[in-house]
């Protein structure tokens, strides 16, 4: 125990020291500033500060190229249902201690297909939108979940049917590239790696690879033949396996196991509990997950991570799902402080989302009307042609009322201005209805226009909505490192305090 203690104690001035150091050179971003990610770096490193300080320094340069910060907004994978087709995997539950499981079934992978569905750079892109996704989405629910700091993923690749010397040349520079990625920007991710269904060619392959590959990644990583399932087992539920896999879960209504993103980031992305204190505990709250983030997956073949340093990087795509949601709750306050921030915040949502429905209402309403005025109009249409009709009789009568009687008195004029205010109202209306028919039915481009226009205002207002709310929360946060600073202020006053007296008394 005090073994432990020790080390991790060195551990923490380690973090402490290079958390200064970045300070120093301007190289500590406050997404950044957290003390598991300095220390996956660290380990990375074998805790040299130097090294860790260029890996580091070379991190924030290459995401500012690759655009890392905002490719979970910006980058959109819309040839994925092709890429899975030739490439199931996914993730899929969570393993005893709480950490995401990721599966891929590399004996169905089609590398040629693959990267006919989609180019590299893309392939790429999208790999790298999945890892933030799962730092941004899925550690922290599962932190929640599990009630304590989960930073690592628990990985199956099921190599049955694998053929590895028909892997192409370009698939294993895909592979090459995407591990360089994974152990310089995002290192040591992986907790454990069971590779299922080996044959005796893989073993042989293994046992080649295994000396080139880091001693502590090679540690994470066990070859399993046919009868692995009491191994995963052992590691994972049986309601968070899949039926393949020897589990009990099919998620049958769900498009299978690969595809429905089973696991705590989906509960917890649409209820409450994903509160702000919650995520300070198991440090997970930042800048950056106070705000709107919304990843998928990558093809890999296999076990090439024999890049530069000892960090343990992933050798894989790692995916969300093919159907995640791309928001996040972003009223997480603790709940002492939701009286102020977050009620205001929440009262303004609603009613931007209110004017939003109202605009949808009143464009409805006035289709509506249109079709209205065009039954109407038609109707008006039947009814003066039955009122031409009808006077049409009346004059036949009239007509033949005065040739039948000659001997009476003729009442032609006074028949004449009785019915001409009539006739000139009727030929008034259908003037009007000619009038009306001859207009569109559209509504007019002005209109449009300034519906269009009142969208985009309340996309703004919305978007402003936002950046208040996430300022309502940084300022909430710091009150309560305020609150506890000078908590502790107080504890240490108090104690220097009785020191004293007891000194007097001695």
């Amino acid at each position: 125990m005090e073994e432990g203690g020790g080390a991790a104690a060195e551990e923490a001035r380690a973090v402490e020291e290079f958390r200064q150091a970045l300070a120093a050179r301007d190289l500590l971003p406050p997404k950044f500033d957290d003390e598991y990610t300095m220390r996956r770096f660290l380990k990375a490193r074998g805790f040299d500060i130097d090294k860790t300080i260029d890996m580091w320094s070379d991190m924030l340069k290459w995401r500012k190229e690759f655009g890392a910060d905002s490719i979970l907004t910006d980058f959109v994978f819309e040839e994925l249902e092709d890429v899975l087709l030739y490439y199931p995997h996914g993730f899929h539950g969570v393993d005893r201690d709480g950490r995401p499981i990721y599966i891929e079934i590399l004996g169905k992978v089609d590398p040629t297909k693959l990267l006919n569905a989609t180019t590299v750079e893309r392939f790429l892109k999208y790999h790298v939108q999945s890892l933030e996704r799962l730092f941004a989405e899925k550690y922290p629910a599962c932190s929640v979940a599990s009630k304590k700091h989960v930073d690592t993923i628990t990985t199956i690749l099921d190599v049955k049917g694998v053929n590895w010397m028909k892997v192409s040349k370009l698939a294993r520079e895909v592979v090459l590239h995407i591990n360089k990625i994974d152990g310089d920007n995002y290192p040591e991710i992986l907790h454990r790696m069971f590779i299922v269904n080996a044959g005796s060619g893989f073993r042989l392959l293994w046992g080649a690879l295994r000396g080139l590959i880091d001693p502590n990644t090679a540690e994470k990583i066990e070859v399993l033949g046919e009868t692995y399932q009491y191994r995963l087992l052992e590691q994972i539920d049986k309601s968070q396996l899949p039926h393949f896999l020897g589990g009990s879960c099919s998620c049958s209504g769900e498009g299978g196991c690969l595809r429905s993103n089973k696991g705590p980031w989906n509960q917890m992305m649409t209820s409450d509990d994903l509160s702000e204190s919650t995520l300070m505990e198991t440090g997970h709250l930042s800048n950056e997950n106070l705000s709107c983030q919304d990843m998928e997956p990558d093809v890999q073949m296999m076990l090439e991570n024999s890049h530069s340093s000892g960090s343990s990087s992933i050798p894989l795509k790692m995916l969300s799902s093919p159907n995640t949601p791309v928001t996040r709750k972003e009223d997480m306050v603790t709940p002492k402080l939701t009286t102020v921030g977050s009620t205001v915040a929440r009262f303004q949502l609603c009613h931007s989302v209110w004017n939003l429905q109202l605009l949808k209402l009143l464009v409805e309403v006035i289709k509506v009307v249109i079709v209205f005025l065009w039954s109407l109009l038609s109707v008006a249409q039947l009814f003066s042609a039955l009122r031409r009709v009808v006077s049409h009789c009346i004059n036949m009568s009239s007509t033949a009322e005065h040739v039948h009687t000659p001997g009476m008195k003729s009442g032609g004029p006074t028949d004449k201005d009785c019915t001409a205010p009539c006739l000139e109202r009727l030929k008034r209306l259908e003037n009007m209805v000619m009038e009306l028919n001859q207009r569109s039915p559209r509504i007019p481009p002005e209109k449009e226009d300034l519906i269009e226009e009142s969208m985009r205002r309340i996309r703004s207002i919305e978007c402003d909505i936002k950046k208040t709310q996430r300022a309502l929360n940084r300022t909430s946060l710091k009150q309560q490192k305020l609150e506890q600073r000078v908590e502790n202020w107080k504890e240490s006053m108090l104690t220097n305090s009785c020191r004293f007296s007891y000194c007097n008394a001695l």
